[in-house]
């Protein structure tokens, strides 16, 4: 990558954070958080893709449709389970939610617990948390 798209993209950031910030009428770190949390954030840095090339207005729609995309619809009970273990593991590790959140939606541990939750749900939230910490390692690897 370039140094002009090096350059380019922190300033796309901040304009299409402002511009999110506007349409959604949310503080500029929640659009931040909006940004940095959506599949279309990664793409930003793809030389082929050139998406920096797009006006703020585009890419904003661009980060809807992935949004859109990107939903996940599953039970109520397996949503509690999850917010749960979410909440838990921050508390064990002395971060925030928002923290662990990021952390579970990087390393793919949000779907592991969801997809495991007839499993996972039966046990002790120690065994849970020992067991996500362990899914977590195995990750970084």
């Amino acid at each position: 990558m370039g140094v002009y798209e090096e350059n380019i993209i922190p300033i796309k950031i901040a304009h299409l954070a402002e511009y999110v910030s506007r349409r959604k009428r949310i503080s500029l770190d929640d659009a931040l958080v909006y940004i940095y949390v959506n599949p279309m954030y990664e793409r930003l840095y793809d030389e082929n893709a050139k998406w920096w090339y797009l006006s703020t207005e585009a890419l904003y729609e661009e980060f809807e449709l992935r949004r859109g995309r990107q939903q996940m619809d599953v039970p109520k009970e397996v949503f509690e389970f999850y917010t749960y273990c979410l909440e838990s593991y921050a508390t064990r590790k002395g971060i925030s939610g928002m923290r662990a959140w990021v952390i579970f939606k990087e390393s793919g541990a949000d779907e592991y617990i969801i997809d495991n939750y007839d499993l996972l749900h039966t046990q002790g939230i120690e065994y849970v948390l020992d067991d996500i910490q362990r899914f977590l390692n195995r990750r970084k690897r």
